[in-house]
Protein backbone atom coordinates (compact mmCIF):
# COMPACT_ATOMS: atom_id res chain seq x y z
CA UNK A 1 0.00 0.00 0.00
CA UNK A 2 1.53 3.22 -0.70
CA UNK A 3 0.09 6.28 1.72
CA UNK A 4 -1.75 9.38 0.05
CA UNK A 5 1.05 11.50 1.96
CA UNK A 6 -1.15 14.95 1.25
CA UNK A 7 -4.14 13.49 2.47
CA UNK A 8 -2.50 11.84 5.34
CA UNK A 9 -0.60 15.67 6.38
CA UNK A 10 -4.30 17.19 5.82
CA UNK A 11 -5.66 14.79 8.34
CA UNK A 12 -2.67 14.42 10.64
CA UNK A 13 -2.05 18.76 11.15
CA UNK A 14 -5.95 18.73 11.24
CA UNK A 15 -6.18 16.34 14.36
CA UNK A 16 -3.25 17.97 16.11
CA UNK A 17 -4.46 21.33 15.85
CA UNK A 18 -8.32 20.54 16.90
CA UNK A 19 -6.07 19.34 20.64
CA UNK A 20 -5.65 22.43 23.03
CA UNK A 21 -1.90 21.52 23.00
CA UNK A 22 -0.88 22.13 19.71
CA UNK A 23 -4.27 24.67 18.22
CA UNK A 24 -2.09 27.13 17.52
CA UNK A 25 1.26 25.06 16.84
CA UNK A 26 1.61 26.50 13.15
CA UNK A 27 5.17 24.67 11.73
CA UNK A 28 2.59 22.03 11.63
CA UNK A 29 2.14 20.71 8.16
CA UNK A 30 4.80 23.71 6.96
CA UNK A 31 7.42 22.17 4.39
CA UNK A 32 8.54 25.24 3.54
CA UNK A 33 9.13 26.96 7.03
CA UNK A 34 10.49 23.46 8.26
CA UNK A 35 12.96 23.20 5.19
CA UNK A 36 13.86 26.82 6.14
CA UNK A 37 14.64 25.46 9.89
CA UNK A 38 16.28 22.64 8.93
CA UNK A 39 18.69 24.66 6.47
CA UNK A 40 19.71 27.31 9.21
CA UNK A 41 20.12 24.11 11.77
CA UNK A 42 22.69 22.29 9.13
CA UNK A 43 24.27 25.76 7.91
CA UNK A 44 25.13 25.90 11.93
CA UNK A 45 26.23 22.84 12.33
CA UNK A 46 23.32 21.68 13.73
CA UNK A 47 23.24 23.79 16.67
CA UNK A 48 26.89 23.35 17.60
CA UNK A 49 27.86 26.84 16.58
CA UNK A 50 24.19 28.17 17.38
CA UNK A 51 22.67 26.59 20.64
CA UNK A 52 19.59 29.03 20.39
CA UNK A 53 18.58 26.85 17.29
CA UNK A 54 17.97 23.94 19.86
CA UNK A 55 15.40 23.02 22.72
CA UNK A 56 16.59 22.87 26.16
CA UNK A 57 14.93 19.08 26.12
CA UNK A 58 16.98 18.47 22.80
CA UNK A 59 17.91 15.27 22.47
CA UNK A 60 20.63 13.81 19.64
CA UNK A 61 19.90 10.05 18.44
CA UNK A 62 21.93 8.57 16.05
CA UNK A 63 22.36 4.63 15.35
CA UNK A 64 24.57 3.95 18.14
CA UNK A 65 25.41 7.46 19.77
CA UNK A 66 22.82 8.45 22.18
CA UNK A 67 20.06 9.87 23.08
CA UNK A 68 22.90 12.69 24.01
CA UNK A 69 21.22 15.73 26.16
CA UNK A 70 21.73 19.07 24.76
CA UNK A 71 24.91 19.71 27.16
CA UNK A 72 26.05 16.32 26.03
CA UNK A 73 26.06 16.85 22.32
CA UNK A 74 27.59 20.83 22.24
CA UNK A 75 30.34 19.47 24.65
CA UNK A 76 31.13 16.58 22.15
CA UNK A 77 30.89 18.81 19.15
CA UNK A 78 32.91 20.86 20.57
CA UNK A 79 35.91 18.27 21.12
CA UNK A 80 35.84 17.05 17.37
CA UNK A 81 36.41 20.50 16.29
CA UNK A 82 34.95 19.26 12.56
CA UNK A 83 35.24 22.65 11.23
CA UNK A 84 39.25 22.70 11.52
CA UNK A 85 39.97 19.04 10.46
CA UNK A 86 37.18 19.07 7.11
CA UNK A 87 37.13 23.34 6.25
CA UNK A 88 36.00 22.40 2.64
CA UNK A 89 33.67 19.82 3.47
CA UNK A 90 30.40 19.53 1.71
CA UNK A 91 27.68 17.89 3.88
CA UNK A 92 25.62 17.59 0.68
CA UNK A 93 21.88 17.63 2.61
CA UNK A 94 18.75 17.17 -0.31
CA UNK A 95 15.11 15.62 -0.75
CA UNK A 96 13.78 17.57 2.35
CA UNK A 97 10.42 16.54 2.95
CA UNK A 98 8.05 16.88 5.67
CA UNK A 99 6.66 13.74 7.46
CA UNK A 100 3.07 13.36 6.96
CA UNK A 101 2.72 11.64 10.02
CA UNK A 102 4.38 13.76 12.35
CA UNK A 103 4.16 17.36 11.14
CA UNK A 104 6.34 18.80 12.44
CA UNK A 105 9.05 16.61 11.64
CA UNK A 106 11.36 16.92 8.31
CA UNK A 107 13.38 14.00 6.72
CA UNK A 108 16.23 15.28 4.27
CA UNK A 109 19.13 12.73 2.58
CA UNK A 110 22.74 13.56 2.76
CA UNK A 111 25.46 12.21 0.33
CA UNK A 112 28.66 13.82 2.36
CA UNK A 113 32.35 14.90 0.75
CA UNK A 114 35.31 15.35 2.81
CA UNK A 115 38.99 16.37 2.43
CA UNK A 116 41.08 15.97 5.85
CA UNK A 117 42.96 18.98 5.84
CA UNK A 118 43.32 19.01 9.66
CA UNK A 119 43.51 17.71 13.40
CA UNK A 120 40.60 15.48 14.08
CA UNK A 121 39.72 14.57 17.35
CA UNK A 122 37.91 11.75 18.66
CA UNK A 123 37.92 11.03 22.26
CA UNK A 124 41.36 10.15 23.42
CA UNK A 125 42.80 9.48 19.67
CA UNK A 126 43.89 12.29 17.29
CA UNK A 127 44.13 11.84 13.19
CA UNK A 128 46.32 14.77 11.90
CA UNK A 129 45.73 16.03 8.76
CA UNK A 130 46.24 13.31 5.68
CA UNK A 131 44.63 15.05 2.53
CA UNK A 132 42.46 12.13 2.10
CA UNK A 133 39.43 12.51 0.27
CA UNK A 134 36.26 10.51 1.65
CA UNK A 135 32.94 10.02 0.11
CA UNK A 136 30.00 8.91 2.96
CA UNK A 137 27.19 6.63 1.89
CA UNK A 138 23.80 8.01 1.38
CA UNK A 139 22.31 8.56 5.24
CA UNK A 140 19.27 9.30 6.54
CA UNK A 141 18.82 12.43 8.87
CA UNK A 142 15.30 14.05 10.70
CA UNK A 143 14.60 17.14 13.02
CA UNK A 144 12.06 17.51 14.66
CA UNK A 145 10.87 21.38 15.96
CA UNK A 146 8.65 22.56 18.75
CA UNK A 147 6.10 25.34 18.41
CA UNK A 148 9.33 28.14 18.64
CA UNK A 149 10.44 26.76 15.78
CA UNK A 150 13.91 24.97 18.03
CA UNK A 151 14.82 21.35 17.10
CA UNK A 152 14.28 18.90 20.28
CA UNK A 153 15.08 16.16 18.67
CA UNK A 154 18.08 15.03 15.47
CA UNK A 155 18.07 11.88 14.19
CA UNK A 156 20.77 10.91 11.33
CA UNK A 157 23.48 9.03 10.38
CA UNK A 158 21.57 6.08 9.72
CA UNK A 159 23.18 4.28 6.06
CA UNK A 160 20.57 3.32 3.66
CA UNK A 161 23.20 1.74 1.15
CA UNK A 162 26.20 0.35 2.45
CA UNK A 163 27.62 -0.32 -1.15
CA UNK A 164 27.99 3.17 -1.75
CA UNK A 165 31.25 5.38 -0.67
CA UNK A 166 34.40 4.82 0.76
CA UNK A 167 33.47 4.23 5.03
CA UNK A 168 33.17 0.08 4.36
CA UNK A 169 28.90 1.36 5.06
CA UNK A 170 29.39 3.30 8.26
CA UNK A 171 27.93 6.39 8.34
CA UNK A 172 28.42 9.76 10.26
CA UNK A 173 31.36 9.99 12.34
CA UNK A 174 32.25 6.48 12.42
CA UNK A 175 32.69 6.19 9.10
CA UNK A 176 35.29 9.01 8.79
CA UNK A 177 37.09 7.29 11.33
CA UNK A 178 37.04 4.40 9.61
CA UNK A 179 38.14 5.70 6.48
CA UNK A 180 40.42 7.30 7.77
CA UNK A 181 42.27 4.03 8.76
CA UNK A 182 41.35 4.25 12.24
CA UNK A 183 39.58 1.61 14.10
CA UNK A 184 37.15 1.39 17.17
CA UNK A 185 37.34 -0.10 20.07
CA UNK A 186 33.67 -1.60 19.92
CA UNK A 187 31.80 -3.93 17.27
CA UNK A 188 29.13 -0.85 16.90
CA UNK A 189 31.53 1.34 15.59
CA UNK A 190 33.24 -0.98 13.23
CA UNK A 191 32.28 -2.08 9.33
CA UNK A 192 29.51 -5.02 9.71
CA UNK A 193 30.72 -8.47 9.75
CA UNK A 194 28.55 -11.37 8.74
CA UNK A 195 28.72 -13.56 12.49
CA UNK A 196 29.12 -17.42 12.44
CA UNK A 197 25.51 -18.06 13.43
CA UNK A 198 24.60 -15.40 10.60
CA UNK A 199 26.96 -17.44 8.11
CA UNK A 200 25.02 -20.93 8.80
CA UNK A 201 21.43 -19.55 8.50
CA UNK A 202 22.38 -17.96 5.28
CA UNK A 203 23.64 -21.50 4.26
CA UNK A 204 20.65 -23.40 5.56
CA UNK A 205 18.44 -20.79 4.28
CA UNK A 206 17.00 -22.00 0.99
CA UNK A 207 16.48 -25.22 2.21
CA UNK A 208 14.35 -23.47 5.35
CA UNK A 209 12.13 -21.71 2.25
CA UNK A 210 11.99 -25.30 0.27
CA UNK A 211 10.95 -27.14 3.59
Amino acid sequence: QVLDEAETLKKTVAYAKSTKQHANFDLLGDETKLTELAHQLISNEFGGTKPELLAEDFQFLFPVVGPLTKTQFLDAFGQFQVNEAFPTSSANFYNFRVDPLEPNRIWCMARGLYEHLGMLNFGASGFPATGKKICLPPQCFSMSFDEAGRCYKLTGGYNVDRSVGDTKGLGGMFGIITALGGSLPFPEGRPWKRSLIWEAFALRAPQIAMD
